[in-house]
Formats: C-alpha cells, sequence, structure tokens
C-alpha cells in the first residue's frame, strides 16, 4: 500500500480525511493495518487539540500486524498497542509510576491510529498486548478501559463501598460497568440516563443522588466537582478523571478540610492497567455495544465528530474490514 488514508485534526473543529504517504516499519517495531480505532473523548477537547494541530486521531486501536521486526509479534498477531509506553527501567517505573516516565510522554503511533496503517516504534512494545481471540471492537477499548482501571485502584474501592460516577459518557459509563452494581451514576442528559439504564445501570439525575464514599468526576468542570462535594461522606474519596481547561484551577472548600475529604487525580495508565482492562474484556465484563454507539467506516468520521462533540450521539469506532 502506497498511500494510507488517515483522519486529520485540522483546527477549528474539522476532521479531514486525507491520502497520505504510507508509514514504514520502524527499527525495532511494527507495521500494522488498523482493524478498529475509537474516537476518544479528549479528542473533543478544543484547547487540547488546536496546539497539537494538524494531528492524525486515534490511539484506543485494535491492528494485524503486517511487517514485524520483533519476534514476540510475528506477521498475522493482533495486537493493541498503547500510544505511550514507559521505558520499565527508571525509577518512576520501578515505583509502578509509569506515566511520568521520560519514554512514557516521548512514545507515540505514528502517525496515529485513526489511519489503515500505522507503525509501533519499539518503545511502545512494553505496553502492546497480543489479542488474538479478542474481537477487534472490544480490543480497540483497553486503552480507555485501563484509564478506568487506574481511577478505580487509586480509589481503592471495597465492595461494601457506596460509590458514585458523575458524567455518563463513555468514561463513566465504563466505570459503572467495572463497579459493584450497587453503584450510582448520576448526569443531566436524559439519553444518557436512558442509555446508561438500557443495560442494567443505576442512573437518575443529580436531584436524585444520595450520599456516596466514593465519587468519581469524570467531567472536567468545577460544576462537576463541586456536586462530588454535596454527596461526599465524610472521609469520603473524590477522584478526578479528567483535567480542567488552561487557566483553571479547581477551587477546594475548607469543607473538604473539616469533614476529610480525600481527592486524587488520576491521569491516564500504565502497562499493569492495560493488562487488567484486557482481561476484563476477555471476560465480557466490557462489550463495545454497552459504549460505542456508532460503527462506521473513516469516510463518516468527520461528521461522527462533529455529532460526538455536540452530545447528540455516545461513541463512533471505525471499523477498518
Amino acid at each position: 500500500m502506497d498511500t494510507n488514508r488517515v483522519a486529520r485534526y485540522v483546527g477549528g473543529g474539522q476532521v479531514a480525511i486525507v491520502q497520505e504517504e504510507a508509514p514504514v516499519c520502524p527499527e525495532g517495531g511494527l507495521l500494522v493495518q488498523t482493524l478498529a480505532s475509537g474516537l476518544c473523548s479528549g479528542e473533543l477537547m478544543d484547547w487540547y487539540m488546536e496546539k497539537k494541530a494538524p494531528h492524525v486521531l486515534g490511539h484506543e486501536v485494535c491492528a494485524r500486524v503486517v511487517e514485524s521486526q520483533d519476534p514476540r509479534f510475528p506477521v498475522g498477531t493482533t495486537v493493541f498497542p498503547h500510544h505511550h509506553a514507559p521505558c520499565l527501567r527508571c525509577e518512576f517505573c520501578e515505583n509502578g509510576r509509569f506515566v511520568h516516565c521520560e519514554q512514557w510522554r516521548r512514545t507515540k503511533l505514528v502517525p496515529g491510529g485513526m489511519a489503515e496503517t500505522f507503525g509501533v516504534p519499539a518503545g511502545n512494545l512494553n505496553d502492546t498486548l497480543v489479542v488474538d481471540g479478542l474481537r477487534p471492537v472490544d480490543a480497540a477499548l483497553i486503552e480507555p478501559l485501563a484509564c478506568v482501571m487506574k481511577s478505580l485502584r487509586f480509589a481503592g474501592v471495597q465492595e461494601s463501598d457506596r460509590a458514585a460516577v458523575v458524567g455518563l459518557g463513555v468514561m463513566g459509563l465504563m466505570h459503572m460497568l467495572i463497579l459493584p452494581r450497587t453503584a450510582w451514576a448520576y448526569d443531566l442528559n436524559p439519553s444518557r440516563i436512558e442509555w446508561a439504564q438500557g443495560h442494567g445501570l443505576k442512573a437518575s439525575t443529580p436531584d436524585e443522588a444520595t450520599v456516596a464514599d466514593i465519587v468519581f468526576v469524570c467531567p472536567g468542570s468545577q460544576v462537576a466537582f463541586d456536586f462530588a462535594l454535596s454527596i461526599i461522606a465524610p472521609e469520603g474519596t473524590i477522584v478526578m478523571f479528567a483535567p480542567l481547561g488552561p487557566g483553571q484551577d479547581l477551587k477546594v472548600p475548607q469543607s473538604a478540610y473539616f469533614n476529610d475529604i480525600t481527592i486524587k487525580n488520576s491521569y491516564s495508565c500504565g502497562p499493569n492497567d492495560t493488562k487488567l482492562a484486557y482481561e476484563a474484556l476477555k471476560a465480557g465484563t466490557v462489550k463495545a455495544e454497552q459504549v460505542v454507539s456508532n460503527f462506521i467506516g473513516i469516510e463518516e468520521l468527520p461528521t461522527a465528530y462533529g455529532s460526538m462533540k455536540r452530545g447528540e450521539i455516545l461513541k463512533p469506532m471505525v471499523i477498518f474490514e
């Protein structure tokens, strides 16, 4: 294949499907053919995307190896490659703080996962999994589900905890699918509440909320945090799953101090979390149909991008074959 169709964010909230020169196999790495690639909610944030434009989308991926320079991943193998992977040797890695490793920050898929083919550099193979036997649409969810696994791990959720989730976008849904079925989720969007309830999850509007011991805040907003603070029990834990925008600092009232509230942040994930996510997907705990509303071709992505950004659809995933 001499050319390669890619979905490129070109700025101004717009995505274009363009033909570019096909990538080559990175030294010591893999060249892969994409099978499925999901659109991440983080790729909708203007403040994040504008500084990267023009940028090829896609890091929620499953692909088939077409050229390999690593015997662990033979040609024909189906893989999940994380777009960031740690060195596994530095002080941060030795302490399990993978996302703070310098290599983790440098690594990336080339040119990106929302492309017909892409390269997986040798460094990324430290967090690449063989996923033969798992449906590509499920394997493409390993990265976002791994972020949820880290969030739950940081929170230290116990079966007896009263857990709550703020926000029923894809990441909120994934939290709910892993949490005990006693957990409740809250959203203002009736269609999201209906979607969650249709998958057997407890969901309602914020005005019906009850006290919780642990609250996961999925939208990056002060309003969402304030709501979490209004329902958290004394000595409870609030997990901030997403950042606020540039120039916005989280305002924490003194009541959090006097109620012994723990506030944790959970950013991305490491190889330990991707393995847990893979096991959950393999066990059928999470299925693509529970969190993906639109399975589409790559040419449909520009329209789907706008629809997801406006909240008209939950999540699109591009199927390449």
